[in-house]
């Protein structure tokens, strides 16, 4: 094993400059890009001289004198870092890291550092803004936010009247303060619609629908950092990590720096598990490429080997978990062994057999996934069969080991009961946005006529074309933004919002459980205002304006007083859920670190290690471990398994992948039958989802694709700089950053005889790409990858002399997991083609163009 280990890292250290040119964003230029002018050529150049306002960043060292410093917080990838931002005449002069956070260490990345850039951005959207002419266009007027909320849920009620509370959705995005989520909901609910969702259908909710389903809640099972109950470090004492579809380097840096600090201090081995080289898999023991889709089958293969070998924990086993024997005849029956896996997944049946005894055998081994995993349409049954490997080893409920899939965390606002109204019966579309689309489109099983959404529907849902059909389609598109992004040319109503740093707020470190109180530190610029504020204002105007209920119904189920979000946390979220009781504002104000649920009392310290066998936990549910209907890991029972047959799916899964796969694996089809949801209900009346056939062959129609399309494509991050489209409003970041290439394996290069910033077409059935190629031995041979997030409306990248890209999903098909929503964005075919020339797309001010003034630079 370490052989092999040692081995990998020597292949590394021949690969990493490709390694670091793909991570960065940094290639060669196009040959008929613009190109970019020197500094030298720049003298007196406003780009220069921050284009989008003053300069604002000022260091006391140079002799700057501040008026304050504000502990506030990041809003862009859950690590949740603390900002200590220095301030000066109401405006924000630096950024730096909290030192006493031992997770943290005072770092921040670039991304946090760049939150002044978006506050002071004269693309900021700083008023309402209505439509005055046809779609898409950038024609709107700007009016105040009592005509927009007036207009707006007239129009809802409209809605309702001629086609039902059902026929308007909602969706909340990540950016927002942890209590918007719970305040939406409320006001959908008072609606009476059952189409309310949230970004966790768009990143990482497969990975939680498995924890609750195996260990009965959806958090993340460890934590990062000192742990006062178990004393320990808890994930940075992993001896042995297991990397799953994660590129932890670039998606968490700072959460990562503390992981690479910890690894030297006690020496562990990590594994990493990626069809690509990426930045993690470059700083790990042992990078295992591996294709697309196929992660259950290379964890059915450790567990196989596991099972045969006799390296599961006997102890845990007999007194934890239920349905071992079960999965035991299910495994060996099936022939799923590390041979069966190696012809699946392109991974040696060595190195799965090794893997697998190291895992087993090294204490504490912790499993750390992300979207790899998640945006499949097998997200939950490869996280399940995940759980169960980290479950029959005896890595659950220890310090250092878990089943720990990113970004799950049951931890949120909790209200008080609705009063007056009644119960949503009716169930809601699939939870996941990109079927508002399909809703709209085919009235199937309803149609949706509104739709509110925070974020950006052009950058995250599949099917960009049918996006655009349906958007132009809908009587009803608010859009909740800080700037105009590709949706908001389909708004009916644009809404500006605002950062982390205008409003008081509770951030989360959805990586462990953790939350953080975030100060106010500045003003809202313009007339933007918190999404948490808006909900409520919209359900005090609703209170006009709705014939049916008395105000009462809506003023006291919505209250206004919810506005003052300190107290909302103070007293509101601890009088409605015992188990965070002790996560108050007050508490949280005063802590340099993350405070963990569950957290039941001001005394409690905080979770880390969850289902511990200790009095710290069971105390809190009343005597149980697991939370489980059984108190046990529950593997397989009579009760999970008639759950889920009526859907199509089995408690302990049958192999499969994306039905769009190059080697004709089993996979799943979507029949024209609705059902009712057994693992997602996000109002009383429950989500339908499609019923499927799970492990059927691929039909003719998938090798007359194969032909056309004989490549695997997938999608990810760009790099450690950007987290979805909001950071290509920040100039820095944008300097910094490169473009949208798509990576190819040398070998591939060859065939077509271009080299890396050679302009290329990548093709799926849903549309075509094309930008620089990036060649790049540490991908799959047969796999190519184009980074995610871009859109052609990111005006900023054309100030910084840098091309703007149209969305990745302009290739992608909403293939979904029916078990939790998730959408397939990883495992799709493709062509892939050489295109000597490319078209050089500039854009204007949206901002202005939409009405919104002369920007935000002003006090």
């Amino acid at each position: 094993m370490a052989d092999k280990f040692q081995l990998s890292r020597r292949t590394f250290l021949k690969l990493a400059p490709a390694a670091m040119a793909a991570g960065a964003g940094c290639y060669p230029a196009p040959k008929s890009s613009l190109q970019r002018r020197g500094l030298a050529a720049r003298v007196g150049d406003p780009l220069i001289a921050y284009p989008f306002t003053e300069n604002v960043i000022h260091r006391p060292e140079d002799g700057q004198k501040i008026d304050g410093v504000v502990k506030s917080g990041c809003s862009f990838c859950p690590s949740s870092c603390r900002h200590h931002v220095h301030i000066k005449e109401g405006r924000v002069y630096n950024v730096y890291g909290e030192p006493d956070d031992p997770v943290q260490r005072g770092r921040l990345c670039a991304k946090g550092q760049s939150i002044p850039q978006l506050i002071y951005n004269k693309h900021r959207l700083l008023k309402p803004m209505k439509r005055v002419g046809d779609k898409p266009t950038s024609n709107f007027e700007p009016i105040s936010w009592e005509q927009a909320y007036t207009e707006i849920c007239s129009k809802l009620l409209e809605i309702k009247g001629k086609h039902g509370a059902k026929a308007v959705a909602a969706k909340a995005t990540g950016r927002q303060t942890r209590d918007t989520p719970a305040l939406q909901w409320r006001f959908m609910e008072l609606f009476g619609s059952p189409n309310t969702t949230h970004e966790g259908i768009v990143c990482n909710d497969g990975g939680g629908v498995a924890l609750k389903m195996t260990f009965g809640n959806t958090g993340q099972t460890n934590g990062y950092g000192p742990d006062p109950i178990t004393g320990t470090e808890d994930l940075g004492d992993s001896k042995f990590v297991l990397w799953l579809g994660s590129n932890h380097a670039e998606t968490h840096p700072v959460l990562h720096g503390y992981m690479q600090l910890r690894r030297q201090a006690v020496g562990a081995q990590w594994a990493v598990v990626d069809p690509r080289m990426t930045f993690t898999g470059a700083g790990a023991n042992l990078w295992i490429p591996i294709k697309c889709g196929t992660d259950m089958a290379f964890v059915y293969g450790m567990i196989h080997h596991v099972i045969e070998r006799g390296l599961y924990d006997r102890n845990f086993v007999s007194g934890w978990v239920l349905g071992f024997s079960e999965l035991q005849s299910h495994v060996l029956g099936k022939g799923y062994s590390p041979k069966w896996a190696e012809r699946i997944t392109g991974v040696p049946e060595a190195t799965i057999r090794e893997v697998a005894e190291r895992y087993a055998t090294t204490k504490p081994a912790a499993i750390i996934t992300n979207a790899g995993i998640a945006h499949q349409v097998n997200a939950v049954d490869t996280y399940r069969v995940i759980a169960f490997l980290a479950a029959i080893t005896g890595n659950i409920g220890i310090p250092g080991g878990g089943a720990n899939f990113l970004h799950n965390s049951p931890v949120g606002l909790t209200l008080p009961p609705i009063k007056g109204a009644e119960p949503i019966t009716e169930p809601g579309l699939p939870p996941h946005p990109d079927y508002f689309v399909e809703s709209v489109l085919t009235g199937k099983p309803y149609q949706i006529h509104g739709i509110i959404y925070a974020g950006n529907m052009m950058t995250q849902n599949a099917s960009n074309k049918r996006t655009q059909e349906a958007l132009k389609k809908l009587d009803l598109f608010v859009s909740l933004n800080l700037f105009p992004q590709e949706d908001c040319y389909f708004a009916d109503y644009i809404l500006p919002t605002t950062t982390f740093y205008e409003v008081e707020a509770v951030g989360m470190r959805r990586c462990d459980r953790g939350i953080r109180w975030n100060s106010k530190v500045v003003e809202p610029v313009g007339e933007s205002r918190i999404d948490s504020r808006i909900w409520i204002e919209m359900g005090q105007k609703m209170a006009e304006l709705d014939k049916k209920h008395p105000p009462a119904y809506w003023k006291e189920n919505l209250k206004a007083e919810w506005l003052d979000t300190r107290s909302l946390w103070n007293t509101v979220n601890p009088a409605n859920d015992k188990t965070s009781a002790g996560m108050t504002a007050d508490r949280m104000e005063k802590m340099s670190t993350p405070l963990r649920w569950p957290c039941p009392t001001a005394s409690h310290p905080g979770t880390s290690v969850m289902y511990l066998d200790k009095p710290e936990w069971r105390g809190i549910f009343g005597g149980k471990r697991f939370l489980t209907p059984s108190g046990k890991v529950e593997i397989y029972t009579k009760e999970l398994q008639g759950r889920l047959e009526p859907t199509g799916h089995s408690a302990i899964p049958v192999f499969y992948t994306s039905p769009e796969n190059l080697d004709g694996l089993p996979t799943l089809q979507y029949l024209d039958e609705f059902i009712l949801s057994p693992t997602v209900a996000n109002t009383a009346g429950g989500n339908l989802v499609h019923k499927v056939k799970i492990g059927v062959a691929p039909g003719k129609e998938l090798e007359e694709l194969r032909k056309k399309f004989p490549f695997q494509f997938t999608t990810g991050r760009p790099n450690a700089l950007h987290f979805h489209s909001i950071t290509h409003w920040a100039w820095g970041l944008v300097q910094q950053s490169g473009d949208r290439y798509i990576q190819i394996h040398p070998d591939v290069a060859k065939q077509m005889n271009v080299q890396s910033g050679d302009y290329i077409k990548l093709e799926t059935p849903r549309g075509f790409i094309e930008g620089p190629a990036v060649v790049w031995d540490g991908i799959q041979p047969n796999t190519v990858f184009v980074p995610m997030g871009f859109g052609l409306k990111q005006v900023v990248r054309t100030a910084m002399d840098r091309r703007v890209w149209d969305s990745v999903n302009n290739l992608t098909e909403t293939y979904y997991d029916t078990l939790s929503g998730q959408v397939c964005y990883k495992t799709q075919l493709c062509a892939i083609s050489s295109h000597p020339g490319l078209q050089i797309y500039k854009v204007g001010h949206p901002a202005e163009e939409l009405g919104g003034g002369s920007g935000a630079g002003g006090k």
